[in-house]
């Protein structure tokens, strides 16, 4: 078994996931989640013909969830603790990886009852930032960004908040960022030497594991990406700002309501701290002034009482 550490969580995994931080063997009573692989079960035992040519499936709750995903396999998540996985006979590892480190684990951190955003985050004086978007909208771009201009990354797509604690933090996920060609021209990387995160699709990995930290961090800021012709950030008033952090976190973004329970976290952490809305032009050549008008937005008001 790999040992390792992401999310707050510890992992002991049949498959080796590079992406996460490696630790010791916790003992046993310290395993906070175990990923086996079972070859002993067909993907038409679980599902019928007709789902399987579908190419996707998701049965989702707060104690168990099935997600199939066509040329890769069957992942089972129970109680937050255990990933059964059932691999097609075609799957590629790459792909089992992509999955269970990105989707898969907000699921988990779902069942384990976190407040989980899809979202990426940086850390910024201290603070965790984090940026919301429907997907496309340039979260992880958003995120490499600021890693190009001096800032430690915290996680990519999967933000899981604990609204339980003294203070609102967040549990890092791992060093990765995934960016597109474009952005890695813009930021200056060489798109072509990056590694894959998969087989198809038109993204690379950047992994800034120099200056990452798995400590949680205070959660500063909360922004949600939208595209305009010019930077605006405007702090969104309560009822909206709940809608957009159900919108924009597990389960919801997985087509499953969370029921009350999910609407009370993001209204939680609502009356807790202002979220807001940033516009900003898709425009590569305006990159940086993209992370100066979130310094600037910090350093004016640090902190601002929730909009109601």
């Amino acid at each position: 078994m790999f040992s390792y550490f992401a999310y707050g969580l510890n992992i002991l995994s049949e498959i080796a996931l590079p992406e996460f931080i490696s630790v010791d063997s916790p003992p046993a009573n310290l395993v906070d989640l175990k990923v086996t692989i079972d070859r002993s079960q067909a993907i038409s035992d679980l599902l019928p013909a007709e789902a399987v040519k579908e190419g996707a499936v998701i049965q989702l709750n707060s104690l168990k969830a099935l997600i199939y995903v066509r040329g890769t396999g069957v992942f089972i998540i129970e109680n937050g603790t255990h990933v059964t996985i059932i691999p097609d006979t075609t799957s590629q590892e790459l792909l089992i990886r992509f999955y269970l480190v990105g989707t898969i684990m907000g699921v988990v951190l779902y069942q384990r009852k976190f407040l989980v955003l899809h979202a990426s985050a940086v850390n910024i004086n201290g603070g965790a930032v984090a940026f919301l978007g429907v997907s496309g909208e340039g979260k992880s771009s958003t995120a490499a960004t600021f890693v190009t201009h001096g800032y430690n990354i915290i996680t990519d797509d999967v933000a899981p908040i604990d609204l339980n604690s003294n203070s609102l933090i967040m549990h890092p996920g791992f060093p990765q960022v995934k960016i597109g060609e474009k952005i890695a021209q813009a930021l200056g990387y060489d798109y072509e030497t990056l590694p894959a995160v998969h087989t198809f699709k038109e993204k690379r990995a950047l992994l800034p594991r120099q200056g990452f930290s798995i400590a949680p961090i205070p959660l500063k800021r909360i922004y949600v990406l939208t595209t305009d012709t010019d930077f605006a950030i405007a702090p969104i008033r309560a009822s909206e700002a709940v809608t957009e952090l159900a919108r924009h976190s597990r389960p919801t973004t997985l087509y499953h309501s969370g029921g009350a329970a999910h609407f009370f976290q993001c209204a939680n952490l609502v009356k807790q701290q202002t979220i807001y809305r940033f516009s900003r032009p898709k425009d590569t050549n305006l990159l940086s002034e993209l992370v100066k008008q979130v310094e600037q937005d910090l350093s004016q008001f640090p902190e601002v009482a929730p909009v109601i």
